[in-house]
C-alpha cells in the first residue's frame, strides 16, 4: 500500500491530507480535540476519525508535541487507507464529542476502545511508517525538503 502512495517524502501532513482528499473526493479536516476523547486516560490522548459523507475529520491533542500529533493524525489516515469500517455510529454515546458536526452527516467513527485489536495494530504501523516519513506538522514541505538535504547526512 505505501509504495502506491504517489506524495513524494519527506511530506508535511498537509500535502498528504491533500493528496487523501484527491484519492477519495472527500475533504479531510484536521480538528484539535474541544473536550475530552473518548475512553481515555486524560482529556485528548488518543485520535478519533469521523467519517462524514463529504469529509475525513480528524481529531487530535494539540497539546502534545508536534511529533506525536502527527503520529496521531497519520494513525487515523491509516485506517482511512486501509479501509477500517470502525464502530457502527451511536449518536446517543458521542454525541458530546460532536460539537459542531451535523449528526445526519455522521457515516462511521473510528476511535480506540480496545488497544490491541487488528485494525488498531495495522492502522498503527501504517501511520508510524507515514509519521517517519514525514517532516513538520503544516505547509508546504519545501523548506523541510531543502533542510534534509543538509542534515540527513549528519545523523547516524
Amino acid at each position: 500500500m505505501l509504495a502506491d502512495i504517489p506524495v513524494i517524502p519527506p511530506w508535511t501532513v498537509d500535502e498528504f491530507c491533500s493528496w487523501i482528499e484527491s484519492k477519495y473526493g472527500r475533504k479531510v479536516v484536521l480538528s484539535p480535540w474541544q473536550t475530552e476523547a473518548p475512553n481515555a486516560g486524560e482529556p485528548g490522548s488518543c485520535g478519533l476519525l469521523w467519517v462524514t459523507q463529504d469529509a475525513f475529520i480528524i481529531n487530535f491533542d494539540d497539546t502534545r508535541s508536534e511529533r506525536h500529533q502527527r503520529q496521531q493524525i497519520f494513525h487515523e489516515i491509516g485506517h482511512i487507507l486501509c479501509d477500517h469500517r470502525g464502530r457502527k455510529w451511536n449518536p446517543t454515546a458521542m454525541a458530546a464529542l460532536a460539537d459542531g458536526l451535523d449528526l445526519n452527516m455522521v457515516e462511521r467513527v473510528l476511535h480506540r476502545s480496545v488497544f490491541d485489536s487488528e485494525e488498531e495494530n495495522v492502522a498503527e504501523l501504517v501511520g508510524t511508517r507515514l509519521a517517519v516519513l514525514s517532516r513538520g506538522q503544516r505547509g508546504d514541505g519545501r523548506f523541510d525538503r531543502i533542510a534534509s538535504a543538509f542534515f540527513e547526512p549528519l545523523k547516524q
